[in-house]
C-alpha cells in the first residue's frame, strides 16, 4: 500500500515537472502520448508492487511467431 502511494506521488511529480513545459510550447500531441505512457508505467509499477502476475510481452511474441517459425522450418527440410 505504501509503495502504491509512493508510485503515485512520483508519477505526479514527473507530470508536474514536464507537462507545464509542454503546455507552454503548445505540444498537445506530446502531452497526450506522455500522459498515456506515464499512466501505463504507473499502472504496471503498481501491479508489480501489489505482486500481480503481469504477463511478459515476449510470451505474446512467441505465441504469434511460433507457427511462422514451424512453417519455415518445415519448408526447409
Amino acid at each position: 500500500m505504501i509503495m502504491t502511494i509512493f508510485i503515485l506521488i512520483i508519477s505526479t511529480v514527473i507530470a508536474f515537472a514536464f507537462i507545464p513545459k509542454l503546455i507552454k510550447n503548445k505540444e498537445t500531441k506530446t502531452i497526450v502520448i506522455f500522459s498515456i505512457f506515464l499512466l501505463i508505467g504507473a499502472a504496471l509499477n503498481i501491479g508489480v508492487s501489489l505482486r500481480i502476475n503481469i504477463p511478459s510481452p515476449l510470451d505474446w511474441i512467441t505465441f504469434i511467431f511460433s507457427p511462422i517459425k514451424d512453417l519455415i522450418v518445415s519448408l526447409t527440410k
